[in-house]
């Protein structure tokens, strides 16, 4: 290779001093490779840290001038790296007040002065002023730097292609670093990752066999341990031979991680002398707390000189043991499966009782008795669980007969406050919309003194996506809240009003489910509760609404059924009544095409006309040629209705709404959904009801009385009277803005009286119609009474001639209806004829200008009016009713 290389030199250099170039060049390589040689052999002698201390502070000082070094190991998971080897008697910042702080400190490796060095396949220089004030450099090139230290070498140690740890290597001097020191450091650093790996593996077997014979001396006595009184022999006659403490504390986190408490207290600890002692060793206390945490963050015991601590500010326990005489204490968080559960405290009255050795021993025993109070607080939930499992089945025998939501009631509320001492705050039920929850069972006594409020609260949905109530919804488990911590975040939900008023620290929300379903929210207001026996009451819960949910689904379809069922058998027995629209004339012409033209639209449509005229058959032959003609019609009239029933009738009742609402009941609106719902007498509907009509129209939405929960609905309206509206909103008795949302699309239907050409098929139907049901065989009208039934006014319209013939079947015996009995009979004519002879031309047509217009219902003007059937412009019969000095209460009398 040396051939090689000084042929390369000759060739590219050549002369003299080329040939003195390739002898320094020669020596220099020659230099570098015993340097790296002997330095290769030293490393493979390093077994233990001293050793690769011994190596940097003698051999290569030996070669190079720096001030120290120190090797850095990589921590993968929590992307950091912190000090593995530290020569702590070269180094020049051993006494600074941070020294103790960095040499534990773990740095960030996503900072650019660490990546310039991992992206690096060997040595980087770097002058410490330059970097030590750039956002993200570590801490220790300030440190260095204020020690007198001006340039650090960092190179990256790998093994098995990846990067495990650096190098660091400090001068105070700048340069110090030259290109044949990179250059041998750069060849050492695979021996020295080898070496750190190495002492690495060692130390670990090192520490695995001390572990195992302290495990195997106290072996004999760990295994007598069943219970807290066993273990706590244990620490008192065994440790105690080993280190002078003079009383011990076990400790264990709640469920939640968020809190400890005491596990095991030592009988001989002089703190029980004070009356705060049961407090003490029973209040939960926050792992926050500056001790608990502190000992958390390490994985070795933590001593504590209790002297440094503010006695005011620390918890009770500490304060009570350190007025007893502790003075020093060590803290170990007990190594276990998943968290740390449980943590070891042993109190000395001297300070530096607790030295390495001491902290060594209770590392060695301190997976032992983790195992120990692991096995015992196994052995306890044990009984925990049996003991809640024969609970719940206590609890499920109570659910399994419950059948409605009262007996629901008495079953939480007994087991909530008679077992667990909690009362319930509020369950809130998931409605069928999916997007809002609504209060279904809360207890209306925690809420006392503050009514308005809380009715203003329980009467109002809130949705899924609500800040507590999404949290609770996606946690698999109890989710508790402290209140003040949530007051502190500002959190806007009303009902944390409540919570701070009822004096408690939490407040627990669970989600019901079913399968995977979520149901609602359950809230309740309590310190502390078993979260595994309320999770468990939440799954007996949330199966008994849904149970209840069912059932009152059930009955609702049973109560819409029978309800459909009623209708379809009114529809039965009406349906010859509608089975067709007898009638081809110029007028009923113009109808059909109005129902052709509005029948395949949403559209509202408003019937007009006298009553008779067949208001109700033309709303079903829209109905029947909508698209919604496959359900059923729904229909109102609403002048049969009492006005302090309309509501209900319309919209529903929950159960209890008022007095008399036994049961829960479905509205006309909700059956008639994506159906059709007809409105007849619209005209009679009071004012009130005409509000809120009018609302659910606009919205497609409503609330039953007493409900909470809105509905949307999908309703077609057909409305119907024989009323002017428009005379009746200016008397105030109809809304103008129901009568625009009505009348969207109006159809006048016109009185028989203009409908010459209809009244002989008409008649014709009804004789073929009646005949058959009361037995009769008539099945023709004489001519005589055709012409009879076309000189009549019909004021009942369609519906007199039904029922006139209905009853002139009745009464012939013959095939042919040879009579009809109109209103008035044949003498009364004769006498009428007898009686005009007697009277004025004036007389006459004024008695016959009151007779029409009463029989047009007082209607003068317009299509059905007395003007168009006397033939006459409208102004001219005006003149004579003037003239004639007719007054209105000579018509409209009778």
């Amino acid at each position: 290779m040396k051939n090689s290389k000084s042929e390369i030199v000759v060739e590219s250099q050549p002369g003299n001093n080329s040939i003195d170039t390739l002898r320094d060049q020669i020596e220099s390589y020659e230099r570098e490779r015993k340097i790296l040689l002997d330095l290769s052999n030293d490393i493979t002698k390093v077994r233990k840290k001293n050793d690769l201390i011994a190596l940097f502070s003698s051999r290569i000082k030996g070669l190079f001038y720096f001030t120290h070094a120190i090797v850095t190991l990589i921590d993968e998971t929590n992307e950091t790296y912190t000090p593995f080897l530290l020569d702590h008697s070269a180094s020049p910042i051993k006494n600074h007040s941070e020294y103790s702080e960095l040499i534990q400190a773990h740095f960030s490796l996503n900072e650019p002065f660490i990546n310039q060095v991992l992206g690096s396949d060997g040595p980087e220089c770097f002058l410490l002023d330059e970097i030590m004030d750039k956002p993200g450099s570590p801490k220790f090139l300030r440190v260095n730097y204020e020690e007198g230290i001006r340039e650090i070498l960092m190179t990256p140690l790998r093994s098995k292609m990846q990067t495990i740890g650096f190098l660091h290597m400090y001068s105070d001097r700048k340069d110090s670093f030259g290109a044949e020191f990179k250059t041998i450091i750069k060849g050492i650093a695979p021996q020295i990752s080898s070496a750190v790996s190495n002492i690495i593996k060692n130390e670990e077997i090192a520490y695995k066999e001390n572990v195992n014979e302290v495990l195997l001396s106290l072996s004999n006595e760990m295994v007598t341990v069943r219970d807290r009184k066993d273990l706590l022999k244990v620490i008192n006659f065994g440790l105690k031979k080993l280190i002078p403490f003079t009383h011990s504390v076990m400790t264990v986190l709640d469920d939640s991680g968020e809190t400890y408490n005491a596990f095991l207290t030592d009988d001989d600890s002089r703190a029980k002398e004070f009356s705060k002692y049961t407090e003490a060793i029973s209040n939960p206390y926050p792992v926050n707390d500056g001790i608990y945490d502190k000992a958390a963050q390490s994985e070795k015991p933590v001593v504590l000189n209790m002297k440094s601590f503010d006695i005011s500010k620390v918890p009770l326990w500490f304060r009570l043991n350190y007025v007893a005489g502790a003075r020093e204490m060590v803290i170990k968080i007990l190594p276990d499966e998943g968290i740390a559960k449980h943590s070891i405290i042993l109190f000395a009255n001297k300070e530096n009782t607790f030295d390495k050795k001491s902290i060594n021993i209770i590392e060695r025993i301190s997976s032992q008795l983790s195992t120990a109070a692991s096995n015992i607080s196994a052995n306890e939930e044990i009984l925990s669980k049996e003991e809640e499992k024969s609970f719940l089945l206590d609890f499920s025998q109570d659910i399994a007969g419950v059948r409605t939501k009262d007996d629901l009631e008495k079953a939480i509320s007994s087991v909530l406050q008679s077992v667990l001492n909690i009362r319930l705050s509020m369950i809130r039920i998931i409605e069928d919309d999916g997007l809002t929850l609504s209060p279904y069972m809360y207890d209306k006594h925690m809420f006392y003194g503050e009514e308005p409020i809380f009715k203003e609260l329980a009467s109002k949905n809130i949705g899924i996506d609500e800040y507590l109530t999404a949290k609770v919804l996606n946690s698999k488990h109890p989710v508790i809240f402290n209140i003040e911590e949530e007051d502190r975040k500002g959190n806007s939900a009303k009902y944390l009003y409540f919570w701070k008023k009822a004096g408690l620290k939490n407040a627990y929300g669970a989600a019901l489910r079913v399968g995977n379903q979520n149901l609602g929210t359950l809230w309740l207001l309590t310190d502390e509760v078993n979260l595994t026996l309320l999770k468990g009451i939440c799954a007996q819960i949330s199966i008994a609404i849904s149970n209840i949910r069912a059932n009152e689904k059930v009955l609702t379809y049973k109560q819409l059924l029978e309800v459909e069922n009623d209708h379809l058998k009114e529809q039965i027995q009406t349906i010859y009544n509608f089975s067709e629209i007898v009638g081809n004339g110029e007028e009923m012409q113009k109808v059909y095409h109005l129902i052709s033209l509005v029948a395949e639209s949403k559209s509202s449509v408003l019937l007009l006309g006298e009553t008779g005229t067949g208001k109700e058959l033309i709303a079903r032959a829209i109905h029947n040629a909508s698209p919604r003609k496959n359900k059923l019609m729904i229909k109102v009239n609403c002048a049969a209705l009492p006005a302090n029933l309309i509501e209900s009738e319309l919209f529903g009742h929950e159960k209890g709404a008022f007095t008399g609402a036994t049961d829960r009941r479905i509205g006309k609106f909700e059956l008639a959904n994506n159906s059709t719902l007809f409105l007849d007498e619209i005209g009679e509907m009071p004012l009130e009801a005409q509000v809120k009509l009018l609302r659910v129209i606009q919205e497609k939405e409503l609330e039953r009385v007493g409900g909470k929960t809105t509905i949307s609905v999908d309703v077609r309206i057909i409305a119907a009277t024989n009323r002017d509206l428009e005379e009746e909103i200016k008397a105030g008795r109809f809304r103008s803005d129901l009568f625009y949302r009505l009348n969207v699309f109006p159809i006048n239907l016109p009185p028989l009286r203009d409908r010459v050409e209809d009244i002989a098929p008409l008649a014709n139907f009804f004789v073929g119609r009646y005949s058959k049901n009361a037995g009769r065989k008539v099945n023709s009208i004489s001519p005589k009474v055709i012409q009879e039934l076309k000189s009549y006014l019909w004021p009942g319209n369609v519906r007199e001639l039904e029922h006139l013939i209905e009853r002139s079947v009745l009464l012939s015996s013959e095939t042919v209806l040879r009579e009809v009995h109109l209103p008035k009979d044949r003498s009364e004519t004769k006498n009428q004829e007898v009686d005009l002879a007697n009277r004025t031309l004036e007389e006459v047509e004024r008695s016959y200008i009151i007779e029409i217009i009463k029989r047009c219902s007082g209607k003068l003007s317009g299509r059905g009016g007395a003007a168009e059937y006397l033939d006459i412009p409208a102004t001219t019969l005006h003149s004579k009713i003037k003239k004639l000095e007719i007054h209105k209460s000579e018509y409209f009398s009778a």
